[in-house]
C-alpha cells in the first residue's frame, strides 16, 4: 500500500460469472446495490456510472468513482457474458433436456472423474452424487407406489407408470431442489470437457480479444480478474488464449486472479480435459500474477480444503498463490446467514454479494475500495491497519 497521503487508483475489473442465466444488465445492478451497501460499510462515497449493454460483444460494462477523505478509486468494470449458452441447456423443455442431459451427468461416474472429485473434495464429491442421490429416493418412491397400486411391476403399464412417476418428481419437487439445474450444469461441464460445442469454443476467441484490447487500451494501476466458480474456467481460457496472442501483455501490470469458489478442478481433473491443465500453466508462468484462491466451508459447489493446482500435479510456477479459507457466518447478519444457509446455490453466490460486517474477502471492497486486491490477499489485517479505511470512519 503507497505511504502518499493523497491516493488514487485506476483499476481494471474483468469479471467472469458462473452458471446462472441472469442477464448481464441485472448481475450488474445487482453489484451496484451491493456496492453501495459496501461503501456504507466501510464509510466511503460511492457513485455508480451507468450500465453499457453490448450483447453482440458478449459483455456488458460501466465506470464507477469511489472516494474517501485521502483517496479517490476509478473502477472499470467488464463483465463477460455468456448467459446466451447456458440458457440453450436451461431453456431446453423437459423432460428432453432430462433424457439428453442425463447420460453426461453420469459420464463423470464412468470415467474415474467422479473418484478424482472424491479424493480432492469430500464436500465437492457430495456435491456431485447429490442429484444422483435424489433421483434414486424418486425412482424408489414412483416404482414403489406403482407396485402398491399394481400389486407387481412384471406389466409395461406399471413399469410406465413408475417411469412417468419418476420423470414428475425429478421435475417437482426435483426443480425445488435443483435436480434438472444440477443436471444441465453437468452436461455443460460434460461439453465443456470434451470440447463439443463450438459455441463455448469461439467464445473463449471473443473473450480473449476483448482481454486484449483492455489490458493495452490503457494504463492502470491494477488489474483485476475475477472467476467466480464456473467463470474461474473462462477465465482461465481466454487468459490462455490471449497470453498465446500476446506473451507480454501482463509485463509492467500488477495482475491479481480471484478464484471465488472456482469449479475449475470440476473441468482439469476430467481425463479427457488435458488442455485445461495447459491453459493454467500459460497463465501461471507468469510473475506478474497473484493467484487469490477464496473457498469456504459453507459452499458445496466448490473444491473446499483442496490446493487449486497439486491436484492436477502442477508443484512449480512463477505465479504467486494466496489461499483463504473463510467463514460467511462472520461476514453475513444473522438474518442472511440463515437465509443463506437454506440454498447450497446461495452459499455459492454469496462470493460475489455483499458483506454485513466487515471482512478482508468482501468482493465490493476490492472492486471501489482504496486498497489493492494484491494487498488484501497477501496481508488481510490491512483492513484493520489501513489509513485510508480508517480516516473515513471519522
Amino acid at each position: 500500500m503507497p505511504d502518499s497521503s493523497d491516493l488514487s487508483i485506476n483499476r481494471l475489473v474483468l469479471n467472469f460469472p458462473g452458471f446462472e442465466t441472469t442477464t448481464p444488465v441485472h448481475q450488474l445492478e445487482r453489484l451496484l446495490a451491493g456496492g453501495e451497501k459496501t461503501a456504507k460499510l466501510w464509510g466511503f462515497e460511492f457513485s455508480p456510472g451507468a450500465i453499457s449493454d453490448t450483447p453482440e460483444e458478449y459483455k456488458a460494462e460501466m465506470h464507477c468513482r469511489s472516494s474517501g477523505d485521502n483517496w479517490v478509486a476509478d473502477t472499470r468494470y467488464v463483465h463477460f457474458s455468456w448467459d446466451d449458452i447456458i440458457g440453450k441447456y436451461e431453456n431446453m423443455p423437459y423432460p428432453k433436456s432430462f433424457f439428453r442431459h442425463l447420460p453426461a451427468y453420469l459420464s463423470f461416474f464412468l470415467d474415474g472423474s467422479a473418484i478424482k472429485y472424491s479424493k480432492t473434495s469430500r464436500r465437492y464429491w457430495g456435491f456431485t452424487i447429490y442429484p444422483l442421490l435424489l433421483m434414486v429416493v424418486f425412482a424408489a418412491v414412483s416404482f414403489g407406489l406403482s407396485l402398491f397400486v399394481f400389486g407387481q411391476l412384471s406389466t409395461i403399464l406399471a413399469y410406465l407408470v413408475g417411469i412417468v412417476g419418476f420423470l414428475i418428481l425429478c421435475k417437482w419437487p426435483g426443480d425445488r431442489f435443483y435436480v434438472n439445474l444440477s443436471v444441465n450444469d453437468w452436461a455443460f461441464a460434460r461439453d465443456m470437457c470434451l470440447r463439443r460445442n463450438p459455441e463455448i469454443e469461439k467464445r473463449y476467441e471473443e473473450f480473449s480479444s476483448h482481454v486484449i484490447h483492455e489490458l493495452e487500451s490503457s494504463e492502470f494501476d491494477e488489474v483485476l480478474i475475477v472467476g467466480h466458480s464456473f467463470g474461474s474456467v473462462w477465465a482461465v481460457a481466454a487468459l490462455a488464449h490471449a497470453l498465446e496472442e500476446r506473451p507480454n501483455i501482463f509485463n509492467g501490470k500488477r495482475v491479481t486472479f480471484l478464484a471465488l469458489g472456482s469449479s475449475f478442478l470440476k473441468i482439469s481433473l476430467v481425463k479427457k480435459a488435458k488442455h485445461f491443465k495447459g491453459f493454467l500453466q500459460t497463465v501461471l508462468s507468469k510473475p506478474e500474477l497473484l493467484w487469490h484462491e477464496i473457498q469456504t466451508k459453507t459452499d458445496f459447489i466448490s473444491f473446499y480444503k483442496s490446493d487449486p493446482f497439486q491436484p492436477l500435479g502442477i508443484k512449480d510456477f512463477a505465479a504467486e498463490l494466496v489461499v483463504h479459507r473463510v467463514n460467511f457466518k462472520k461476514a453475513l447478519s444473522k438474518v442472511r446467514h440463515k437465509k443463506m444457509m437454506r440454498s447450497m446455490y446461495l452459499a455459492h453466490r454469496q462470493y460475489i454479494l455483499y458483506c454485513d460486517k466487515r471482512v478482508h474477502h468482501d468482493f465490493q471492497l476490492r472492486c471501489f475500495g482504496p486498497l489493492f486486491a494484491q494487498d488484501l490477499a497477501i496481508n488481510p489485517d490491512i483492513i484493520d491497519t489501513s489509513n485510508y479505511l480508517n480516516q473515513a470512519d471519522e
